[in-house]
């Protein structure tokens, strides 16, 4: 009978916690940000794509933004940009602070300007740099200028 009680607080517990908008799963790895009610801030990650020269590359792909801890990426979703003209490019991604986000790079315009390897960064801000949130469950957001240089294709 005790286990039983136990159960039915633990969802009445639950279910009232939903109600109220508060995740009692936590945010953590294991769960990550979608969850509801999980507090969160948004990656505004710009910056150049460059070749081994300095020379600014177009048309390539960047996307597919996940965090470390893994995540679903939609096919159709697989790049948020592509560089433009100058090699600039700007891609946007909600998550919490401090948590690291993997940022990819892919030369998706064949062989017009040179083939390139696939390269992957890994990007964080600390709480600090989230600016014009509400300071509870929205952290604002932290610009992060990532530079990538693409080395050859072999």
């Amino acid at each position: 009978m005790k286990i039983r009680f136990l159960t039915v607080k633990s969802w009445l517990i639950a279910t009232i916690g939903a109600l109220l908008g508060i995740n009692l799963a936590g945010c953590d790895e294991e769960w990550g940000t979608e969850e509801y009610g999980c507090p969160q801030g948004t990656y505004r990650v710009k910056g150049t794509v460059t070749d081994v020269n300095g020379t600014p590359l177009a048309g390539i792909g960047v996307g597919r933004v996940y965090t470390e801890s893994g995540g679903v990426v939609l096919p159709d979703m697989r790049f948020l940009d592509t560089t433009d003209a100058d090699g600039r490019y700007e891609v946007s991604h909600p998550a919490l602070p401090n948590e690291r986000l993997n940022v990819d790079f892919v030369d998706v315009d064949g062989p017009e300007n040179g083939l390139y390897r696939d390269t992957t960064v890994t990007v964080s801000a600390p709480n600090s740099a989230f600016h014009g949130g509400d300071g509870n469950w929205n952290y604002g957001t932290a610009e992060i200028t990532q530079n990538v240089t693409l080395k050859p294709a072999e």
